[in-house]
């Protein structure tokens, strides 16, 4: 088996570039339109709003126009934490790039959103904030990630040269045998029923603190409990001559590893304080997952020797059905 710490790596300097270059431009645009708009502001101009949208925080014009610099270090500070976090492991540094770049660029475009309502107020007190300006920095995030991401490097070919090793499970494969293998894992109800209450945690605690706009506190509850629903989805994995495929709605597409990848399978312990920091696509010193639940996973080792692991019921028997098959096709070569 391909030793664990033999994974590739990504170099500082391009992961940094990655994740700090889109939330740096992003910066740069922002400083220089608030900049533009320094004749239409009040003094001092509004910098925090209450949840019903009233201006409730001030501060100097000045200030607030080079404050979208702070998405740089949020930006860099994510990228360094996850590229400790992951030992660099090249395929998760490109998760973490987008993680990063998200971040800084929502943190940079943020105060165009809080002062372009304000155009043209002689006092800022009077200012009152859509939650629909919050699209624009969202926006500017998202952007940002899927930049981040693809100006990351691709991993190379990750064939596995070697059968499993001897002691790895496998099931008994006679000449010609086909064999196939399919299963699910779900959150369980009790953490399912912990995790369901933040969108409605977020809803009453908008209107205690005297939300008035129901439109907000609406959008608020549909996108809370949207993020819900994908941590909450199940996944289903697929195991066959072809190799496997983990498909969840969390990632929108199936997540394939071919068989001549795989170096070798086994079984993994996945708890509620796992080392990927919670559940959904994680990235951590393991490589990236897809964790859905506490308990048994299966972990995937590629022939570079980064790793992959994701939750499913009956981990044994996927992992010893991968190594029976990879070994077989191994033979052959």
């Amino acid at each position: 088996m391909t030793a664990s710490n033999s994974f590739p790596r990504v170099g500082w300097l391009r992961a940094i570039a990655a994740t700090v270059l889109p939330p740096a431009v992003t910066a740069v645009g922002a400083v220089a339109l608030i900049g533009a708009w320094s004749a239409e502001l009040p003094d001092p101009v509004a910098v925090h709003f209450g949840p019903g949208g009233a201006a409730d925080g001030f501060g100097s014009p000045g200030a607030a126009r080079w404050s979208p610099l702070i998405g740089l270090p949020f930006a860099l500070g994510l990228c360094l934490l996850l590229l400790l976090l992951t030992r660099r492991d090249l395929r998760s540094a490109r998760v973490g790039a987008a993680v990063g770049s998200g971040t800084g660029a929502f943190v940079a475009a943020l105060p165009v959103a809080l002062l372009a309502p304000q155009r043209g107020l002689s006092d800022a007190a009077e200012a009152s904030l859509s939650g629909w300006w919050m699209v624009l920095p969202a926006a500017a995030g998202l952007a940002a990630a899927a930049i981040g991401y693809a100006a990351s490097p691709t991993p190379g070919p990750a064939t596995a040269q070697r059968p499993p090793s001897e002691d790895a499970p496998r099931i008994a494969l006679a000449d010609g045998e086909k064999v196939a293998w399919s299963g699910s894992a779900a959150m369980p109800p009790w953490l399912a029923a912990v995790v369901g209450v933040v969108p409605v945690a977020v809803v009453l605690g908008l209107v205690a603190f005297g939300s008035s706009s129901i439109v907000l506190v609406l959008v608020v509850a549909a996108v809370s409990a949207a993020l819900m629903a994908l941590v909450l989805a199940p996944v289903r994995v697929t195991v066959d001559a072809t190799g496997l495929s983990a498909r969840t709605p969390i990632t929108g597409r199936p997540t394939r590893i071919p068989l001549d990848e795989i170096a070798e399978a086994d079984v993994a312990a996945v708890g509620i304080l796992n080392r990927f920091g919670g559940f959904g696509y994680r990235v951590g010193p393991d490589g990236t997952g897809l964790i859905v639940r506490p308990g048994p996973a299966l972990r995937i080792t590629r022939g570079d020797g980064s790793r992959f692991t994701v939750t499913v019921d009956g981990a044994e028997q996927a992992a010893a059905v991968l190594n029976a098959l990879a070994a077989k096709g191994r033979a052959r070569r």
